[in-house]
């Protein structure tokens, strides 16, 4: 029988002072449930529920979902109490299928419970269909004075680009594109008519400067330093496959100051450009690829384009060069591409950039994961595969990210605007030696979601540095190979952060790397299922959280790879076991000790063995995994054995397929890792003790009062602040 996911809350004294004691409602406890807003995407249904009154914050808002046409509700995850509304998602839904949505307000203040409902369709899980407009490229044989047809086609994409609207659909043939293609105006699509941009096998758009690709034009200035004419502008150069650091002098260049071997500098006064080789040697019979345009694709101000299997490479003349920049933009399709040597992959920005799918593209890097952390910090190289600084309801998928300092940007540094990047979903991503951070959410992040993405090699799997408002969720995730931490939480994160069923394995051989060590404080981090494996301690934290943390039932293992015994300091106490940890009742009072064990944990099977004490011994997470539990329980970890978990990262998925076995179908920080620049709670502000909330078996009733218990909390730091 599966544990129910219902537990009785310990009335400790820290939740009485939030809830009051039993006796007459004050009118202002009493609530009110108001209209609800559902957004949605692909897979998923953000839902905000207008709740007034409560205030002594003791009112749950459930969620349900189903089917039009189907008989009964499915339980989703629990509303949250957030500035904006209470707040959560409907997850792992069908794509374009029609939803009812059901909210449940409980408050004992009022005389019964009331209730919403709202209908909602999901999104389609692939672009419409192109149109009957053909237009033509070709830049070997192609004029851009023709008239665009098979027998005539233009010589530039962006040629194309000026004559398309909707329903066009432009043909680029093989080929070597010197251009940034730019969609701009009256030239995009319109709903359910899109513009579709349709590379051949061999399109490439390229960025560089071919006068310079010869390796043989650059003269030899001595110890390795070699430098040709160069009178443009560039902070990207690649010698064949391999990025080259950029110094801002020539005598740093010399000196290399970064401490790389290689690198280049441009100087423009001199109207050169110098370069040395990371073995010293000569530039000529190799390729020397100098970044001159930014960008390779611009999509600026328009709606509904696909762009659609191109090699795009090369692209950097400045720090904010990518490959595509979907600015402003809505309901573009950024889909199976191959995207190279550049400083940001795709990004996608500006309010009006929503609704946008980018899926099953590659992303790649070369040099950032052999470079010292702190030279590439703060400099031209801190950038991210994927980046989605915009508006809402962006979905990023089945992408293969690798080699670049971040893997995929979410939001916008600490800044609590609810605007930004609202209902976004990253999944089923493959992200591969990123030298910061796998995924970086940051800011508000109001229904961002994070599943079944698997990295290998990263610095920090998850930084949560910080997330303002929430609720952010982080499900199903593997974070193999990490340097420093797993999950990162710092720069006093205070909105909710919910991360259940990680699976995480520290780098070989590096003593330091231990799964959650935050040193500033941050509070509403509710953590189950997660599989913590470090070298060092588990956990470590020194602080005192500045609100209600929960975290519990989560394997914790160390090898404690320098050999000084160490399992968890929480609160600045140490504890030698799991059973001292959970009597303390501090943080997982049904935690584990296990050392896990994995079918093929190097071929990316995280799956866990059968008799390994992480089968059937997880809670049951309504809303997340209780459509999915294979036998008496759950597992721990991302995979369930016999059913759900992340692709393994050998490779990308089919692209298009949609193939899962899902069973749906930067900035910040003066240091790396645990280090932050970002504001923590003050001393003054001691909401919380880090305790948990109760003894139970699950979430379900206790996530209520996780919520109840974090408003009432910043409601008594409000009033104390207004005193005078």
């Amino acid at each position: 029988m599966l544990r129910s996911p219902l537990r009785q809350i310990l009335a400790s004294s820290l939740f009485l002072f939030v809830v009051g004691s039993a006796g007459s409602a004050r009118a202002a406890d009493t609530s009110t449930l108001g209209s609800l807003t559902l957004r949605p995407t692909i897979h998923a249904v953000g839902v905000t529920a207008a709740v007034t009154g409560d205030d002594d914050g003791d009112a749950t808002v459930k969620l349900a979902f189903r089917k039009a046409g189907d008989a009964s509700f499915t339980p989703g995850h629990p509303l949250l109490r957030t500035p904006g509304g209470r707040r959560g998602s409907a997850l792992f839904l069908e794509p374009a299928t029609e939803y009812e949505v059901r909210v449940t307000l409980d408050d004992p203040d009022n005389g019964g419970p009331q209730e919403a409902t709202g209908t909602i369709r999901t999104r389609d899980d692939a672009p419409p269909p192109q149109g009957s407009k053909q237009l033509h490229v070709d830049a070997k044989n192609g004029s851009d004075g023709n008239d665009g047809s098979q027998a005539s086609p233009f010589k530039s994409i962006g040629a194309a680009a000026a004559a398309a609207g909707p329903g066009t659909v432009v043909h680029v043939a093989a080929g070597v594109y010197r251009e940034t293609v730019t969609v701009a105006g009256n030239h995009g699509g319109a709903a359910g008519n899109p513009v579709w941009f349709v590379a051949a096998p061999g399109a490439i758009v390229d960025g560089s400067d071919p006068a310079l690709e010869d390796g043989s034009v650059f003269q030899s200035e001595g110890n390795g330093i070699y430098s040709a004419p160069f009178s443009g502008a560039s902070q990207y150069v690649a010698v064949d496959d391999t990025r080259l650091y950029d110094y801002s002098s020539l005598a740093d260049l010399q000196s290399a100051a970064a401490g790389l071997a290689g690198g280049f500098y441009v100087d423009a006064a001199a109207g050169r450009i110098y370069v040395k080789l990371p073995d010293g040697g000569s530039p000529a019979g190799h390729v020397v690829h100098v970044a001159i345009r930014n960008v390779g694709i611009l999509l600026d101000t328009v709606t509904d384009v696909v762009v659609e299997g191109f090699e795009i490479r090369h692209l950097g003349a400045d720090a904010e060069g990518a490959g595509i920049d979907v600015r402003d933009t809505a309901r573009a399709w950024i889909r199976r591409n191959n995207i190279h040597h550049m400083n940001g992959g795709v990004r996608v920005r500006r309010p009006l950039a929503a609704e946008n799918v980018i899926e099953d593209n590659v992303v790649r890097d070369t040099s950032i994961w052999s470079w010292p952390w702190s030279s590439v910090k703060n400099h031209t190289p801190e950038a991210s595969a994927i980046s989605i600084t915009g508006g809402g309801a962006n979905v990023v998928r089945r992408n293969q990210l690798t080699g670049t300092f971040n893997g995929v940007y979410v939001g916008s540094f600490d800044d609590a605007s609810e605007t930004i990047t609202p209902d976004t979903d990253v999944y089923e991503n493959v992200l591969v030696e990123h030298g910061d951070d796998g995924l970086e959410p940051e800011g508000a992040c109001v229904n961002v979601r994070f599943w079944n993405n698997h990295m290998r090699g990263v610095l920090n799997g998850v930084s949560l540095a910080p997330i303002e408002v929430g609720p952010l969720f982080v499900v199903r995730n593997v974070i193999d190979g990490f340097k420093e931490h797993a999950l990162k939480v710092n720069n006093g994160s205070q909105g909710f952060m919910l991360v259940y069923h990680t699976t995480s394995r520290p780098a070989a051989g590096l003593a330091e790397a231990q799964a959650i060590a935050p040193t500033i404080p941050f509070a509403n981090l509710i953590t189950r299922n997660n599989i913590w494996t470090s070298h060092r301690y588990v956990i470590e934290s020194s602080v005192t959280p500045s609100g209600p943390v929960d975290l519990d039932w989560d394997d914790l293992f160390t090898d404690i790879l320098d050999g000084t015994p160490r399992f968890v300091k929480w609160l600045d106490v140490k504890y030698a076991s799991i059973a001292e940890l959970a009597a303390s009742g501090t943080i997982e009072s049904h935690g584990f000790q296990i050392e896990p064990k994995y079918e093929d944990a190097e071929g990316g099977d995280f799956t866990p063995v059968e008799g390994s004490g992480l089968v059937d011994v997880g809670v049951v997470i309504e809303g997340i995994n209780d459509r999915f539990v294979v036998g008496a329980a759950p597992d721990l970890g991302a995979f369930e054995r016999g059913g759900v978990g992340p692709l393994p990262d050998g490779g990308l998925p089919d692209g298009g397929s949609g193939a899962s076995s899902s069973g749906v179908g930067g900035g910040g920080g003066d240091g790396p890792g645990a280090g932050g620049n970002g504001g923590g709670g003050s001393p003054e502000d001691e909401g919380g003790c880090g305790c948990r909330l109760g003894d139970g078996a699950g979430p379900g009733l206790g996530l209520y009062a996780f919520g109840a218990l974090a408003w009432g909390l910043s409601r008594r730091r409000r009033r104390g602040n207004t005193k005078g």
